[in-house]
């Protein structure tokens, strides 16, 4: 008589926001869960993006308050010691971490495996030699930093989101090639911690996505503290010398720098997991899904960065919690939003969702734009903040589709994948 192996109710592949939300909701109903990571549970948010880029942004905000007390009548310092800055840094990932150790989740009743998983069919992937089985799974692999196409780049010693954290000393020079979230960010803290700092951008203004007075209001604050910020730039070349700087070429001429900081966005991390085996479908953009997360085979799911919608955490972990409600109970829900609210969290934050006023204006003419500038509220006097704004876009009928803050607290207490 043979023995029936053991199939595991869902096994959750990755252990970022969007795996550890769908995990702890099937232990939590009672389902026999596994929980697959390769490297570290946590992902992105907890070693190389929310954590440790809001505590960086922390510490050099309050370096910059310092500089800038005589400005309140208060007379103080503001000298960095940048590896206790990051050893400040590491300590709050590590606080993270201490709630989400497979230990922790052994305790919630989530089986642990560390290791990459490869689909061996519909049914089955193997990890590290083990194959494992399961009704129903999950694919919550996270995303990857991406490389442009920068001649030269490959062979120049560089940073990127992953490895920033990691720096022991404080870089003279920082050249940031990105002018997204991320990149205007990092390049803000580091600027506020000491380093001089150029931020390139190839499109014609940082951050593309947001509204535009609010990425000008953003772009005139960092070139006041001291960031060379440089827009619908090109680069040809990247090279690096025998003493280790690095040099960017472009049609506006040559940048330097001690250290390269690369931050052009992110791509899904999918290569291999041998989705073929699987039958899933995907293409360089993502695992394709419904509009209830299920990819091509009926009890396969992907949530987050995987399937290359917005890559924000929330978002991440509420698509966790649909795929895990519709792979385990009947019927579903929809785990796809067409509008999701994000945050830069620089100083000040910019906080946005939904239609940008531009966007609004070739959209219809008949939508409305109310603005309120900061200096208006009276909070924001008495602090001496007062550089932004609250602007809402209203239909006549008085629906609102959409919204920007840029304010010192804008963005929400979570923050972006």
């Amino acid at each position: 008589m043979s023995i029936r192996k053991h199939r595991h109710d869902l096994v959750v592949i990755g252990g970022g926001s969007a795996g550890l939300v769908a995990a702890d909701f099937g232990a939590r109903y009672g389902a026999d869960v596994l929980l697959i990571e390769k490297s570290k549970i946590g992902g992105d948010c907890t070693w190389t993006g929310c954590v440790p880029s809001k505590a960086l942004l922390h510490a050099a905000g309050v370096a910059h308050q310092l500089r800038a007390a005589s400005d309140v009548g208060v007379c103080s310092g503001g000298d960095v010691n940048f590896p206790e800055v990051l050893r400040r840094v590491r300590d709050a990932s590590a606080a993270v971490y201490s709630f989400e150790t497979p230990d922790q989740l052994r305790s919630r009743g989530i089986e642990v495996e560390v290791g990459e998983a490869h689909f061996l069919d519909q049914a089955s992937v193997d990890v590290s030699g083990r194959r494992i089985r399961a009704r129903n799974f999950i694919i919550c692999t996270g995303a990857v930093p991406q490389r442009p196409p920068i001649p030269g780049l490959e062979a120049v010693r560089h940073l990127t989101y992953e490895e920033v954290f990691d720096l022991e000393e404080l870089p003279g020079r920082l050249l940031v090639l990105g002018g997204g979230p991320v990149g205007v960010e990092l390049a803000q803290a580091f600027s506020r911690l000491g380093s001089e700092v150029t931020l390139a951008e190839r499109e014609n203004r940082l951050l593309p996505q947001a509204d535009r007075e609010a990425a000008d209001m953003l772009t005139r604050r960092l070139s006041a503290e001291g960031v060379r910020v440089e827009t619908g730039l090109e680069l040809e070349k990247v090279t690096q010398q025998s003493t280790g700087e690095v040099t960017a070429e472009s049609t506006r001429g040559r940048l330097t720098a001690d250290r390269l900081l690369v931050a052009t966005g992110r791509h899904p991390e999918i290569e291999g997991l041998d989705l073929a085996h699987a039958e899933v479908d995907y293409d360089q953009r993502g695992i394709h899904v419904d509009r209830n997360l299920k990819t091509s085979r009926d009890h396969i799911y992907a949530a987050g960065d995987a399937t290359g919608a917005f890559q924000f955490t929330h978002y991440a972990g509420w698509q966790g919690y649909v795929a895990a409600r519709n792979a385990l109970f009947p019927g579903s829900v929809r785990g796809v939003a067409e509008t999701v609210p994000w945050a830069v969290f620089t100083q000040p934050e910019l906080a946005q969702v939904g239609l940008t006023e531009d966007q609004a204006r070739e959209q219809s003419r008949g939508m409305a734009i109310h603005r309120l500038p900061l200096e208006r509220v009276d909070r924001a006097q008495t602090s001496g903040e007062t550089e932004g704004f609250i602007k809402i876009v209203a239909t006549q009928s008085g629906k609102v589709p959409g919204g920007t803050i840029v304010a010192p607290a804008a963005g929400p207490t979570s923050c972006r994948s």
